[in-house]
């Protein structure tokens, strides 16, 4: 099987059979970048960023990089709370991880609610290779459980200043 997941004249491999992650949203990724290839639209398949999520409560989610030279680590329960949350997630065990190589995300992990949720971020900016400070400069909406990222881009900045 290629990059263009052929896996021989006329025959294409998807899902479970590749071996890459024995993900339905893999092979659901994986269905569209063939479908493009036959369609005569030529597209590569990426793994660099593949979420996976466990469907607990409260989820936990990961992508990326499980290890990196940098990393920060925020609590679910340090993020502002409103009315609007049913729970009590002041007493949370969560928490969101990023791990980079100095310059972009390499990886992310999270427990807290609806982890899977807040997680693509880290997702989409670990594919396309945002920049940190283009991460740190970004607008989070409140109040939600991607607050988050606010404090941990904070304390990984802090982390590489202080490593250079």
């Amino acid at each position: 099987m290629d990059a263009h997941l052929r896996a021989g004249e006329r025959l294409w491999a998807i899902g479970d059979v590749t071996g890459i992650r024995l993900l339905t949203h893999v092979g659901k990724y994986q269905g569209e970048v063939v479908a493009a290839n036959i369609l005569g639209e030529p597209r590569e398949a990426n793994y660099e960023a593949i979420p996976a999520v466990v469907y607990t409560d409260p989820q936990a989610a990961a992508v990326g990089a499980a290890e990196a030279a940098f990393s920060a680590t925020s609590a679910v329960s340090d993020v502002a709370k409103t009315a609007t949350y049913t729970r009590a997630y002041a007493q949370s065990s969560g928490f969101l991880t990023l791990l980079s190589d100095g310059e972009r995300l390499t990886g992310a992990y999270a427990l807290g609610p609806e982890a899977g949720e807040w997680l693509q971020q880290a997702t989409l900016a670990i594919r396309a290779c945002v920049p940190l400070q283009v991460l740190r400069d970004t607008i989070q909406p409140f109040p939600t459980f991607s607050e988050i990222y606010v404090a941990t881009l904070k304390a990984l900045d802090k982390a590489i200043k202080a490593a250079r």
